[in-house]
């Protein structure tokens, strides 16, 4: 967690009954420098070299669909296949909500196999988590494109909501996601009430992630940032682990990433690499325009 260091943590606050819940507002994004600063002091800590240059995908989304260009931050937690990958990413949403306020995720899985294992791993470990997290309300939404009126509640709700979704349910523009409703009247198609959530991906194995097509669906999401949980490799590009984290600064702690800073958005200012809060923490200020 120590990536995110100096963020404040965000209240939405009281929303009305159809109001999207955010993770951050429509016009404040992850200032790079910020980002950059206590990634150099995660690597310095864990002895690892400094990275000149950060992670970052940046292009247009599905064509037809979100033809704009879309940037975000990704950072990649490698770890030994059989080691908790699924426990680990689990355990970061809950962390990123209590520390941060972030209440919207989005779990992106390759295929059935693994979205069933997430399943059942959520039904296996949510006595556990109520017992660590106080009973942190957690709402687990697995997609189904014949029940689309679930996205309502996935943008709507006031607690930690987690979209569970197959990349090919929505790398197609002729995915139902991308199809008006009547299950969800209104302006909006479906994939907007994930958009306006402004979500941070979780993606489970994302070496199965990485054609342009693939890209193009997750830029179409419009998240603030991506994590990254995958096996290790041979070119292992992060920290990774060989166990589960026996303390929970670590997963949060194996990230690489860059965010362009909006004009005339102020960066946030952090503590320094030995921890010495030199200067107060604030969100950037909103870049309108």
């Amino acid at each position: 967690m120590r990536l995110f260091e100096g963020m404040t943590r965000y209240d939405a606050g009281f929303q009305l009954g159809d109001e999207i819940v955010a993770n951050l507002p429509r016009y404040e994004d992850l200032a790079e420098t910020w980002l950059r600063d206590n990634l150099h002091a995660v690597q310095e800590k864990n002895g690892l070299p400094q990275s000149m240059l950060l992670d970052w995908d940046t292009g247009i989304g599905l064509e037809g669909i979100a033809d704009e260009s879309h940037r975000f931050p990704h950072f990649t937690i490698e770890m030994e296949t059989g080691t908790g990958k699924t426990y680990v990413y689990l355990r970061t949403i809950f962390e990123l909500r209590r520390r941060f306020g972030w209440s919207k995720f989005v779990i992106v899985v390759p295929g059935i196999a693994i979205y069933e294992g997430v399943m059942k791993n959520v039904q296996v470990t949510r006595n556990h988590f109520r017992a660590l997290y106080g009973n942190e309300p957690f709402d687990l939404i697995a997609y189904d494109g014949s029940q689309l009126s679930r996205l309502r509640h996935f943008a709507t709700a006031n607690t930690t909501t987690v979209l569970l979704i197959t990349l090919d349910a929505f790398n197609k523009a002729s995915n139902n996601l991308y199809k008006a409703s009547e299950e969800l009247p209104g302006e909006r198609r479906p994939f907007q009430f994930i958009q306006e959530t402004r979500p941070i991906l979780i993606l489970d194995e994302p070496q199965n992630m990485e054609s342009e097509k693939a890209k193009q669906a997750l830029r179409t999401l419009k998240p603030i940032l991506a994590l990254r949980f995958q096996r290790r490799t041979a070119q292992a590009r992060t920290w990774s682990t060989a166990s589960p984290p026996s303390t929970y600064a670590q997963p949060g702690e194996t990230h690489r990433s860059v965010r362009r800073d909006r004009a005339r958005q102020r960066e946030y200012r952090v503590p320094g690499p030995d921890g010495d809060h030199t200067a107060a923490a604030s969100r950037p200020k909103c870049a309108h325009g």
